[in-house]
């Protein structure tokens, strides 16, 4: 993800509280002591792992329109500039066999 795409997230009216559980754990542990915080319990831990589920279904929501966005651009046909090698042709990988005995035989099989 680009940066000012989770920008837009976190300021987002409805959905930009959706990091913040996962920014507890961000510098959790930091190697300055000042930027760490202070301990959470077990049960804590937990609550803060199932809020951030949540959030990531948020984002999920969230950047969904884009991903569907994406869908209606119209993509190039992939072009192919060799033709295609029959199974009778020799192998292009020069071993002199045919490619359906080479190449090919582990595509068929």
């Amino acid at each position: 993800m680009r940066h000012d795409g989770w920008a837009e997230l976190i300021n987002d009216e409805k959905y930009g509280g959706s990091l913040i559980p996962m920014m507890m754990f961000y510098h959790e542990h930091d190697e300055d002591p000042e930027m760490r915080p202070d301990p959470i319990t077990p049960d804590k831990r937990e609550q803060v792992i199932a809020f951030m589920a949540a959030g990531l279904m948020n984002a999920y929501e969230y950047f969904r329109k884009e991903r569907e966005g994406d869908l209606g651009v119209d993509a190039p046909e992939p072009r192919r500039n060799a033709s295609k090698v029959g199974r009778n042709d020799p192998c292009p990988c020069g071993s002199g066999k045919k490619y359906k005995k080479c190449c090919g035989g582990a595509a068929v099989n």
